[in-house]
């Protein structure tokens, strides 16, 4: 049963990703109800990959290499005049 557990397990561990979060304009946040407060734009993309098990890095500079990431999510804020 426990080899099984693991053979089960091993799939969901192996396409885990390593995902980077550029968030531009880290002032941006706004009231989510859902949230029960106010959030930032990456709130929901950042809750969203966690439950999937992948591992993300949230910055708000772009690093030179992104060679080590699996993905980037380019979060470029509101339109604010």
């Amino acid at each position: 049963m426990k080899y099984f557990c693991v053979l089960l397990i091993l799939p969901v561990v192996a396409l885990a990703a390593n995902v980077l979060v550029w968030e531009y304009d880290s002032l941006d946040t706004f009231y989510d109800s859902q949230a029960g407060g106010t959030i930032d734009t990456p709130y929901w993309i950042q809750q969203t990959l966690t439950a999937l098990g992948h591992a993300h890095t949230t910055t708000s500079t772009l690093p030179s290499n992104l060679a080590p990431y699996d993905a980037v999510f380019v979060l470029l804020g509101w339109f604010r005049c």
